[in-house]
């Protein structure tokens, strides 16, 4: 616990973001990957192996723009760094690794970016617009959208749940979604969106007790290349006799025709 507090208080977010406790999401997410590591390991792996192969068939020597960076667990950074001259890491929220990768990596650039447009308003209690123009009119050679788009919603549907209930909650959250799809088709270049499409809660012994779709009924677009199951929480993590898993899947939205 102690590590996460250091982590967080060196976390560079937005004030907004920081009231609604976001600097602590990097900590968070670092911490249980330690925790079960072998149960984390073959996820990473799989989306780690994902980015090289995109890097090595996209990469020109341009910009790879990363959306929703976090603790930098999953994305090969080694590899990457020889196939472009530019890595813009987004994020709400920059913890101390990746703000030390970019204080020795040149090439690193370190953006604090709220990619639902939301984070604002709701520490304002304003009415909420997802959107984000954020790299509209760029030309980077990749865009990652690694792990996020189920995430993206988690902190407004939690919000609005308590105070306006589920349906409007739900509602809300796949604007999220939608709005960050439309997002990436809108930076015209090819993409690889790395995100869960099934989350299933579990018991004590690993049976499935209920299915929630973390994607609001949104479906992906692109081509989609692979599958796989990530074991996120273990029995025990979140509550006793309660763990989840996901499926995470892997698509490809290929780059706009040459005119």
């Amino acid at each position: 616990m102690l590590r996460e507090w250091i982590t967080s208080v060196a976390t560079a977010c937005p004030p907004a973001a920081r009231r609604l406790g976001l600097h602590r999401e990097p900590a968070a997410i670092a911490a249980r990957a330690r925790r079960h590591q072998a149960a984390w390991a073959p996820h990473l792996a799989s989306s780690r192996r994902l980015v090289a192969v995109m890097a090595e068939r996209f990469g020109r020597g341009g910009t790879l723009l990363v959306l929703g960076s976090g603790p930098l667990l999953d994305l090969p950074l080694d590899a990457l760094s020889p196939r472009f001259n530019r890595i813009v890491l987004a994020d709400i929220a920059h913890g101390p690794g990746p703000r030390w990768r970019a204080w020795r990596d040149p090439k690193i650039v370190l953006d604090l970016v709220d990619l639902t447009g939301t984070a604002a308003d709701i520490a304002a209690g304003r009415p909420l617009t997802p959107h984000c123009d954020a790299y509209v009119g760029t030309t980077p050679d990749l865009v990652l959208s690694l792990n996020l788009a189920s995430q993206l919603p988690l902190t407004a549907h939690r919000l609005v749940a308590a105070q306006a209930g589920a349906a409007t909650a739900d509602a809300l959250a796949a604007d999220i979604v939608r709005s960050h799809l439309d997002h990436l088709a809108r930076l015209a270049a090819p993409c690889l969106i790395l995100t869960d499409v099934e989350r299933r809660w579990l018991d004590g012994q690993g049976r499935v007790q209920s299915v929630e779709d973390p994607l609001f009924g949104l479906a992906l677009p692109g081509d989609r290349l692979a599958t796989w199951p990530w074991a996120v929480a273990p029995a025990g993590e979140i509550a006793p006799g309660k763990g989840f898993e996901t499926t995470v899947a892997a698509h490809l939205l290929p780059p706009p025709p040459q005119p």
